[in-house]
């Protein structure tokens, strides 16, 4: 099956040096998934502009210039080379525009050029939701950012990329989208538990712990908040356990799941005097063998450092964790040292 265009997406202008940045749109015969050719049209110099990309789709595609592409393409090199030559051009932000840019082989409706607002937002979420709809998730989150540029409140595309850099585990892009939705739509929970969400990956407990928060005070059956409240409260070392108990009477099942594969055990600032035990001395600790202690680093997310050492806090969590919540089929024996300086009583 013949490879086909699907459009023509302007990535950025350099007025320093006369480069347009664009990237062709490549459905290759029977194979899913997009190619994307990455190429520069050269402005403000004597020639065919336009012949790099003709060269490519002679090349890649044996096809000639979609006539609507170069209908477009030269408008928008008009525009930009009447810029370069007004008194206050060579403002790198005036050129933001040309990113708000793509162009259908054909149909002028599924490109923004010459529309209005509203009209670019239909069709850039027009683009990001049949992308969506093949499996091109990163396609799709690519198109709405460039939405956000035009309506940089539309709620349902912050909503989106909120959503996918979660999957994509990019904490901190989750963060900058969640905190932007949240001042779209404050009331909205969804964007204040990504937000929490984000916080957590990033290391930051108490901003986790703030978002959390909010949630739980208009939802306080919201499961996935009391997840996230007990992880920030054990990251900060207070007590994880009623926000896992509510969890795990909400759902046990997700509650068990979330403790055995994702739940992080450690303190990310140990107590005073928290004391650190090697790993040789973990067997006699838990009442297992050297083998079970490996097994659980590995499966249940024993808290180990990486010099093979624990806080006594973090085992102190695990454990408990363990046989609160019965996730060992026997609970541990847990026999930790008398500490040879007792703290003074306040």
């Amino acid at each position: 099956m013949r490879a086909t265009l699907r459009f023509l997406i302007l990535d950025d202008f350099d007025p320093e040096t006369g480069e347009l940045a664009l990237r062709m749109a490549i459905q290759p015969g029977a194979e899913p998934g997009l190619e994307l050719l990455r190429l520069r049209l050269h402005l403000g110099r004597p020639g065919n502009h336009l012949e790099p990309l003709r060269r490519e789709l002679r090349t890649h595609v044996q096809m000639p210039m979609p006539s609507f592409w170069e209908y477009g393409l030269k408008v928008i090199i008009h525009a930009l080379e009447e810029e370069l030559t007004d008194p206050d051009g060579r403002n790198s932000l005036r050129y933001l525009w040309v990113k708000t840019q793509i162009l259908h082989p054909t149909d002028p409706a599924r490109s923004t050029l010459n529309h209005p607002v509203a009209q670019q937002v239909e069709v850039f979420r027009d683009w990001a939701r049949k992308l969506d709809q093949e499996g091109q998730a990163i396609r799709a989150a690519e198109i709405l950012d460039r939405l956000l540029m035009v309506a940089p409140r539309d709620v349902a595309s912050l909503a989106y990329l909120a959503s996918f850099f979660r999957s994509q585990g990019m904490a901190e892009e989750m963060v900058n989208v969640a905190e932007r939705w949240t001042r779209a739509e404050p009331d909205r929970l969804e964007a204040k538990l990504r937000l929490g969400e984000g916080f957590l990956a990033l290391g930051k407990p108490q901003e986790a712990r703030a978002a959390f928060e909010i949630v739980l005070k208009t939802q306080p059956l919201h499961l996935l908040a009391h997840l996230g409240m007990a992880q920030a409260l054990g990251f900060l070392g207070g007590n994880p356990f009623p926000h896992l108990d509510a969890a795990q009477e909400l759902d046990a099942a997700a509650t068990t799941s979330v403790l055995q594969e994702t739940f992080d055990y450690r303190v990310l600032n140990p107590p005073e005097g928290d004391r650190v035990h090697a790993l040789e001395d973990l067997p006699d600790l838990l009442g297992i063998s050297g083998g079970e202690v490996e097994d659980l680093t590995h499966r249940l997310g024993l808290p180990m450092g990486q010099d093979g050492r624990v806080h006594e806090s973090e085992l102190a969590r695990w454990v408990g964790v363990m046989n609160r919540y019965a996730l060992l089929p026997s609970g541990l024996h847990w026999s930790a040292p008398t500490p040879r300086h007792l703290p003074e009583l306040i």
